[in-house]
């Protein structure tokens, strides 16, 4: 892990960062027999600085104590994780105001952090995801997630804030309130999102279960996640998810969604005779 002078874990080394597991996000990586091969984990103060560390060798979560997860962390630097705001695009910047339990505060994808380091693949994920949302949020679709703003610090864009939803497609067809579900209306909907999408010259190039969540009164789909939504013909960072394309590929295309719309109308179908 990379790291620059004056990026230790705060400025007074006696002062604990972390006072609880709950200020800390933990990540246990397991090998193919299921054995603990790495954890690692990290911290985001208000300010959005995050820091960064891993205990030693087959050390798991419970046996590590706060004040060893205090001498491991050590602070990111920005550039590392964080684009810089670019000087020719308008951006939103959400409101301060903003009531935390209605929103979705999307960071970096941290738990790639140690195989990124040294290339700009996170950077350059959250500048894209911010561009598409702006774009988007020009005139906001009922079936895409809204876009409330992103933040900012240190001249680094830091996050993007979403609207909060709680239920994925995934889980929701497990539940039995599945089976009253208008699966054509539901799959008209999601064309409509897409349609739109196509319609500005973008392909979102992920879509699956994982990636469209219901709205809790109306059960309509919105469709999440755009960190693979790029304009059509443009070289993908990230390819779309096992089973929900029909080949690997390395482009932004329209084709991508149609198969996948018409992959989850059949998906949708068996999941509701499976229910009966």
């Amino acid at each position: 892990m990379t790291s620059s002078p004056g990026n230790d874990a705060g400025n007074d080394k006696n002062t604990p960062l972390i006072k609880s597991l709950q200020d800390l996000t933990i990540i246990e990586a397991m090998d193919s027999e299921g054995k603990l091969k790495s954890t690692t984990f990290y911290h985001v103060t208000e300010e959005e600085e995050v820091y960064y560390g891993q205990t030693p060798k087959n050390k798991n979560k419970r046996e590590t104590t706060i004040a060893e997860y205090n001498a491991a962390l050590q602070r990111v630097p920005d550039e590392d994780i964080y684009p810089r705001v670019p000087e020719d695009i308008q951006l939103t910047i959400a409101p301060e105001t903003l009531d935390a339990s209605t929103v979705y505060v999307k960071r970096p994808g941290l738990q790639w952090y140690d195989d990124m380091i040294g290339t700009d693949f996170l950077p350059k994920t959250v500048l894209d995801e911010t561009v598409v949302m702006e774009k988007i949020s020009q005139s906001p679709h009922p079936n895409i997630i809204q876009y409330y703003g992103c933040r900012v610090k240190r001249g680094y864009i830091t996050s993007i804030v979403l609207e909060r939803l709680d239920q994925t497609l995934h889980d929701y067809v497990s539940t039995p309130e599945f089976q009253d579900l208008d699966t054509d209306k539901f799959c008209r909907s999601m064309r409509s999102a897409v349609e739109y999408l196509h319609s500005l010259g973008l392909a979102h190039n992920d879509i699956n279960p994982y990636n469209i969540m219901l709205k809790k009164e109306s059960r309509e789909p919105v469709l999440i996640d755009f960190d693979s939504c790029q304009p059509v013909g443009e070289r993908l960072q990230s390819l779309g998810t096992e089973g929900w394309y029909e080949k690997q590929f390395f482009t932004s295309e329209k084709d991508h969604d149609v198969y996948a719309l018409k992959k989850l109308g059949e998906w949708l179908g068996e999941q509701n005779t499976g229910a009966k």
